[in-house]
């Protein structure tokens, strides 16, 4: 029986879970058993990682995506001068409705690099 990379992670997360339960309860000195739920966690990461890098994208969504800030900023950007343009006063109302999506994507997404 084959298991597919998703499955591989769900069980050795699953495993390394358990192994931490026992760590916690079964390993009376404490240094020993945070460095080895220190490890069993780094395992867990670097199996993420790993698996995330065997993920199949498609090339010109995953750009999107990474470009996401920079383009609400320019629709943004574009939708106040077109406003502006056309005679249309750019109220408070309507400023939260064009920077509504930008904000929430920086709390969604955090800070970034």
């Amino acid at each position: 029986m084959s298991l597919n990379p998703l499955e591989w992670v769900e069980k050795l997360f699953s495993t390394a879970d358990k192994a931490i339960g026992i760590a916690k309860e079964a390993v009376t000195d404490k240094d020993k058993a945070n460095e080895l739920i220190a490890h069993l966690e780094e395992l867990k990461s670097t199996t993420m990682y790993l698996a995330e890098l065997e993920t199949k994208t498609v090339p010109w969504l995953d750009g999107l995506h990474k470009m996401g800030r920079q383009i609400l900023n320019v629709l943004t950007i574009v939708a106040v001068v077109l406003l502006m343009m056309t005679g249309h006063t750019v109220t408070p109302e309507v400023a939260i409705i064009l920077g509504g999506p930008n904000v929430a994507y920086q709390l969604i997404k955090g800070k970034g690099k």
